[in-house]
């Protein structure tokens, strides 16, 4: 079982986009569709659940609801881009560690050995390096003074 996926690592760095080869994605890793299978996805817990963990006092779940990740309207509610990005700067003051995570993580990968996330699926877009990059985008744009000035550009 293993040999197989070397020999298929070995194709793919092989054939692939990459440094070593000398070719470069087409398409820049935002624009390439995310695809939900069964197994490659956190599952929703279930709604009795949700009910119990509500009635705990300082527990607060406001949009719990049943949901799949594979239908395509999530449901989510009208603010949900002002609630993330409040919550990454309740974080922010909170947490002076993921400030300096946010401006000096190098990207380097070292990390994706180690992530349940990206070992039970497989797929690229789950390494930490690029969940940390999606969100060190937010912070960017949102929380640095680049960003402020300059946008998307920063």
């Amino acid at each position: 079982m293993a040999v197989v996926k070397v020999d298929k690592l070995a194709r793919s760095v092989a054939e692939g986009p990459s440094l070593m080869t000398g070719s470069i994605p087409r398409k820049d890793w935002m624009d390439v569709p995310v695809k939900f299978k069964p197994g490659n996805y956190a599952y929703p817990t279930k709604p009795e659940k949700l009910e119990y963990l509500d009635s705990q006092p300082g527990v607060s779940f406001p949009n719990a609801r049943e949901w799949n990740p594979e239908d395509d309207a999530w449901k989510l509610p009208e603010n949900w881009k002002e609630i993330i990005i409040n919550g990454l700067s309740e974080r922010l003051d909170k947490f002076r560690s993921l400030k300096i995570f946010m401006d000096c993580c190098v990207r380097c990968g070292a990390c994706a050995d180690k992530c349940h996330f990206f070992l039970g699926t497989g797929d690229p877009k789950n390494m930490p390096v690029l969940r940390a990059e999606l969100l060190r985008s937010i912070y960017r744009q949102e929380f640095t003074l680049a960003g402020k000035l300059l946008g998307k550009m920063a």
